[in-house]
């Protein structure tokens, strides 16, 4: 009997815990997390702009993120847990599987930022993020973009930063982007 009881305990201690992918992901005590990319919608991208096709303008979308304690029973706010957003990576992929950089997508790009966001029970901060370059309308696959050609494209936004306490924590959401010569008549680059 003790035999069987000790290899019983052995096979316990030796299973996976059952702790979620978000709990054991990072060793911060948070999470960073996108709430919303462009509210949800997909984003309508203009490969040339103005009455005769003369220039191009990036594409931004306001993006949405949260912190939020990985124990609910934690004290909020937490200096220590704030986490400070430093840069970010826009990949673009095809439902297809065609997915060949500056051929079937986009380059992906990378940029820097600093923003700061709280440790909060609810709530988000909003900020205006590039996904579509200048650059990236005048490469192909979008400098072949004429008339009535769409390319639809998904964009994996991942966001890289660190808590104050210098625990590092990322996070990832996708948005729908589709590219075509849509006809507009402006004059000037929308602002955000």
């Amino acid at each position: 009997m003790r035999l069987g009881g000790t290899v019983a305990l052995a096979l316990l201690l030796g299973l996976p815990g059952c702790a979620p992918d978000y709990v054991t992901s990072n060793a911060a005590q948070v999470n960073l997390i996108i709430a919303s990319i462009n509210d949800g919608a997909q984003l309508d991208s203009d490969v040339r702009n103005g009455e005769a096709s003369t220039f191009v303008c990036e594409d931004e979308i306001d993006l949405s993120v949260a912190v939020r304690n990985k124990n609910p029973n934690a004290p909020v706010p937490s200096v220590p847990n704030a986490v400070i957003i430093k840069s970010y990576e826009v990949r673009y992929f095809r439902t297809d599987g065609r997915g060949t950089e500056g051929v079937d997508v986009p380059y992906r790009i990378t940029g820097n930022l600093t923003l700061a966001v709280d440790v909060a029970t609810s709530g988000t901060s909003t900020f205006p993020l590039e996904v579509v370059r200048r650059q990236a309308k005048v490469e192909p696959p979008l400098s072949s973009i004429f008339q009535a050609t769409v390319l639809t494209v998904m964009a994996e936004i991942t966001l890289y930063g660190e808590t104050v306490s210098g625990d590092r924590v990322s996070a990832s959401g996708r948005v729908q982007i589709d590219f075509a010569d849509f006809g507009d008549n402006l004059t000037t680059c929308p602002t955000n």
